[in-house]
This record gives structure tokens, C-alpha cells and sequence, in this order.
């Protein structure tokens, strides 16, 4: 048994009762039902912090593929992006904005989710007894401006009773359950009508005048990607990032951290800026990438190219004026002059690293941009436009990283800094693009023993974010903790290869990546996932901090 906490592995038997651990160490009596661990690893059930399951939860219980990663516990609502607070007229438009921000399936969110509105509690109670795994949310940032300034939260800035207006609504939402505010101003994010998500239009004063309100609370957690997130990690983010802390005196989740190929070194940046802010006693926590994704993408349906404006605006238009504009030699002119500005400035793009993934033309697969360009004679931009624009835009490409020798030092290094924390998930999100929930696993299986011991590696996957986020009776092994367990062979935990899964509603498509390895994932004393396969159980809770839940132990 590892209990979560960093003490050494050591044998015990675990006894439950009631959803909760009720005796550590060699319970006199067996219960009604009991599980044979011998020769597997019991740990606390894994936190994933940064996740986007506001709206699959809905239509699957178990947040797959979380769950068959270990995971009992989920955080929603990052990035700005939650359903509630939401007026009923306005939770079509947010469903439609987090499809189009967060890869999902427009068609599968407007038949899979039946959530009409409402504040925080009305989404939370509209999860419970319906789920597998255990879930929080964040107020965010893009529900609070839709509420408060309809239409115009996607074209202005807020006038001072606007901000006002948020920060009620936002100490309603914390007082109904909420764990936080999030937010973010990445330039990659716009909405469905091509415009920025209405986060990104706020000023600083309005983010930092929100933050404030969790400074009003004994408890509570903030979460941001700032707008240079993904570039050079400027000194106005910075700026922005400490204001919050301080207003808010709470921890901040902050970007994923990784050797970005264009800024190799801002990994490093964003944890001397975090050491410092610790100087003040403040809590700065970036995500380590444990996981560096492979990107997949299609001109059909994409966020990727959204940073520059006129792939944003071109790909935002109904299919047949898109591919009008994309055949349009003017605007490919445009199209060229963007993207040879943006890189060196965005790690998403490195053209010679796009190849074709999937499509009819099956002699192309496997050829990169450039091998293209040299057969077709054009530019590489030409070749991936021709290339789709031949195939309904469906063509499925893929972007690699290249590897770096340097990679694997950066990643221990980022993953045993004391001020980070696993999770850059994303999961629910981009299902079209990658699957990051295999993040857990790859911890296990890649860093134990080498990077991490076994103890160190389960303390960060459970007990330290739970502790971040409030929960107080997750992610250990203790008698009165919820008995939310996850029970592996670690000799035999590996991610299998990712897969394109119609599972959704309509039928809808996905990436995902499966494990191997797991015995069972146990939530608040019920398995839910046997071997890897569901039970049907659904005795997940909707976690509720603060004056609505149980002061911040949960539900």
C-alpha cells in the first residue's frame, strides 16, 4: 500500500465502510465483500486538476478515459470555460463557444447534455447519481461576462458595475460549492463566431478585481493561462499573475510546463517567476507536461491556427464559403505571410513536423509538409490546403515534436520542482486533436523508478493536488478519507496505442488512449472499473466546498 502522504510502500489491509476508510493495518474482521491486492499496488485514487468534463459527464459516467487511468477525481470549468452560472437562453451559445474552444463535437454536446441552465448548484445536482467518478467546477470567467453583459462579453471591455456584477455572481457561485475562478487570455482561443472567448477581452484590473473575491474565503483556488502562455511568458503576465495571488492570497494553477522547441528555455522562466512569488509566501503552480502530445487536426474542425487572424476568421465560415477562401490566392498570400511571422513565436508550429495522418489518398500518408510541397511544387501551406481542400477538408494531419536530447532532463527537472504539480490533461477537451488523460499512467510507468520513487510519484498524482484544490479527505490512505483507491500491477501499467473511438452521441468521434495494468478504480468504496471494464456503478459525488458543502472537505 502507498498511502498518498510519502510514506514508504508497505503491506495493510484496507477496510471500508460507507464510502469511507474506516481501518488501516489488519482490520480483525473481513467485510462483506474483499478484494485479494496481493501483488498489486494500492494508492489513493489520482486528482486530475485541469480538465474540460463540464459537458461529456453528462453522457458518460465514467469520464473515460480518466477513470482507466486511475483517476477518481476530476476538476472542471478551467480556462474560463464552465455551463453555470448560465441564463437558459445563454447555454446554447456557451455550449457552442466550448465546442469550438475545446475540440468537441457540437452535435454530440447539443444531444448529450441536459443541463438547461442555472447557477452552480443547479449544475452540480444535476450530476448526482448519475456519475462514476467524483466531480468539482470552477466559476469561470466566460459564464460570469456571458451572464452579466450578453452579447457584448465577446466584443468590449467591462465598465466598473459590470465587474462589480461578476464578483456577486461569482461569491454565489463559490457559496453554492464552486472550488474557484478560472480564467485565461491565450489569443489561440475564439469563440464559434470567430471572435476572442470573452475572457480575453477583460483587463487586468477586471481579472485581478475577481481574484479578489477568493481573498473574501477561508478556502478556494484560482486557475489562469495567461496570454503569453504558450510564447515568451511577458513581464505583464507576470505582472497580472502576482496581482492575483495577492488579491487573492489563494493557490493559482497556472500553463503547463515543457521544452517548447521555439522557447527551449521558458520552462525555466516561469519557474524562477514561481520562486520568487513563494518568496512573498504565495502559491504560483504551473502544470508539468508529463505527456508531450502529439497534435491531431483537420481544416474541417480545428482551434490550432486560431492565433493568427485570418485562419481564425477563414475558418470559422460555413464549409463552402471556407473552401472558397481557402482556393483564394489572395488570402493564401495572407495565409503564408501568418504563419512564417508566427513561427518563432508559437510552439505549435513547426511545418516540416506536419504529415498527413489519415486520408483517402493512402500514398500520401506518413508524407510530411515538405516532403508534399516537393511533389506538388508549391509551398508546404499550399501543399496541406490542396491536399485538403481535394478531400472535403477531412484530410487528418498529425504534429510531432522532434526529439530533443535535452527533453528528458527538462521533464524530471519540471516534474520534481516542489512548485509543480501533474495535469495538463485537458481531458473531455480537444477529442479530436489528442487524448492527454494518459497522463497518470505515463508517470507511473516512465519516471518510477528513475525520475521518482513510487511514494513521491502517487503523492503527486493524489495527495498534493487534492490538497491544493481543498479536498481534504481525498487523495490518501487514511482511516475517515473517502475510500476513493486505485489498484495496479506497476510492472504491468502501459498506455496502448491511441485509437479513434465513435462513442459519443451521434456517434461522434474520438481519440483515446486505453491502459493496461490496472486491477480496479474504486470510488467512494464502489469499483466502478474492474480490470477495465465498467462496472455500472455510479456512486461519484459532485463536490461541493465551502458554505453549501462541508467547509472544504467536499461533499
Amino acid at each position: 500500500m502507498v498511502d498518498g502522504l510519502g510514506s514508504p510502500a508497505h503491506g495493510a489491509d484496507v477496510a471500508v465502510e460507507a464510502g469511507k476508510i474506516v481501518e488501516v493495518g489488519r482490520p480483525q474482521e473481513k467485510g462483506a465483500r474483499v478484494i485479494d491486492a496481493d501483488g498489486l499496488v494500492l494508492a489513493p485514487g489520482f486528482v486530475d486538476i485541469h480538465t474540460h468534463y463540464d459537458a461529456q459527464l453528462h453522457f458518460d459516467p465514467l469520464a473515460s478515459p480518466a477513470s482507466a487511468h486511475g483517476v477518481t477525481t476530476v476538476v472542471m470549468g478551467n480556462c474560463g470555460f464552465s455551463l453555470a452560472p448560465s441564463k437558459r437562453e445563454d447555454l446554447p451559445w456557451l455550449l457552442r463557444m466550448l465546442s469550438r474552444v475545446e475540440g468537441m463535437s457540437a452535435v454530440a454536446l447539443e444531444a448529450g447534455v441536459d443541463f438547461q441552465g442555472g447557477g452552480i448548484a443547479d449544475f452540480l445536482r444535476g450530476l448526482e447519481g448519475r456519475i462514476a467518478v467524483n466531480a468539482a467546477v470552477y466559476v469561470g470567467h466566460a459564464a460570469l461576462r456571458r451572464w452579466v453583459m450578453g452579447d457584448e462579453a465577446s466584443t468590449r471591455e467591462a465598465r466598473p458595475e459590470e465587474v462589480e456584477a461578476m464578483a456577486d455572481l461569482l461569491r454565489i457561485g463559490l457559496d453554492e460549492g464552486a472550488i474557484g475562478f478560472s480564467t485565461s487570455q491565450l489569443d489561440i482561443h475564439a469563440d464559434h463566431e470567430g471572435r476572442p472567448v470573452p475572457p480575453n477581452l477583460a483587463s487586468a484590473e477586471e481579472v485581478v478585481a475577481l481574484s479578489a473575491v477568493l481573498g473574501e474565503y477561508d478556502h478556494g483556488v484560482l486557475q489562469c493561462l495567461p496570454r503569453s502562455g504558450s510564447a515568451d511568458f511577458d513581464m505583464d503576465d507576470q505582472a497580472l499573475l502576482l496581482a492575483m495571488a495577492r488579491a487573492s492570497r489563494k493557490p493559482l494553477h497556472i500553463q503547463p510546463l515543457s521544452r517548447f522547441p521555439h522557447h527551449p528555455g521558458m520552462w525555466r522562466e516561469v519557474l524562477d517567476f514561481c520562486e520568487r512569488v513563494a518568496e512573498e509566501g504565495l502559491r504560483v503552480l504551473p502544470m508539468s507536461m508529463i505527456n508531450v502530445k502529439r497534435i491531431h487536426f483537420s481544416l474541417a474542425d480545428t482551434f490550432m491556427f486560431d492565433e493568427m487572424p485570418t485562419f481564425r476568421r477563414t475558418l470559422t465560415l460555413d464549409p463552402p464559403e471556407r473552401a472558397r477562401e481557402l482556393r483564394d490566392p489572395t488570402i493564401r498570400a495572407t495565409l503564408r505571410r501568418e504563419v512564417e511571422a508566427t513561427e518563432g513565436r508559437s510552439f505549435l508550429f513547426g511545418w516540416d513536423e506536419i504529415s498527413v495522418a489519415g486520408s483517402r489518398k493512402k500514398e500520401w500518408v506518413g508524407q510530411d509538409t515538405s516532403q508534399l510541397a516537393r511533389a506538388f511544387g508549391s509551398h508546404p501551406l499550399d501543399a496541406l490546403l490542396d491536399l485538403s481542400l481535394e478531400e472535403n477538408l477531412e484530410t487528418l494531419w498529425v504534429w510531432t515534436r522532434s526529439p530533443h536530447p535535452e527533453d528528458e532532463a527538462v521533464r524530471a527537472a519540471i516534474t520534481t520542482h516542489p512548485l509543480t504539480l501533474p495535469g495538463s490533461s485537458d481531458g473531455g477537451a480537444h477529442l479530436a486533436t489528442f487524448c492527454g488523460a494518459d497522463y497518470t499512467t505515463r508517470c507511473l510507468s516512465e519516471l518510477v523508478p528513475g525520475v521518482l520513487s513510487l511514494e513521491a510519484a502517487v503523492h503527486l498524482l493524489s495527495a498534493q493536488p487534492a490538497e491544493v484544490c481543498g479536498f481534504r479527505d481525498r487523495g490518501i490512505i487514511r482511516p475517515g478519507a473517502r475510500a476513493d483507491l486505485v489498484l495496479f500491477d506497476l510492472d504491468g501499467l502501459a498506455v496502448s496505442p491511441i485509437r479513434w473511438a465513435r462513442d459519443l452521441p451521434k456517434e461522434a468521434g474520438r481519440f483515446v488512449f486505453d491502459a493496461s495494468g490496472y486491477a480496479a478504480t474504486i470510488v467512494n468504496g464502489e469499483v466502478v472499473l474492474r480490470d477495465g471494464e465498467p462496472t455500472g456503478a455510479t456512486p461519484g459525488e459532485a463536490i461541493r466546498l465551502g458554505s453549501a458543502g462541508q467547509g472544504a472537505q467536499g461533499s
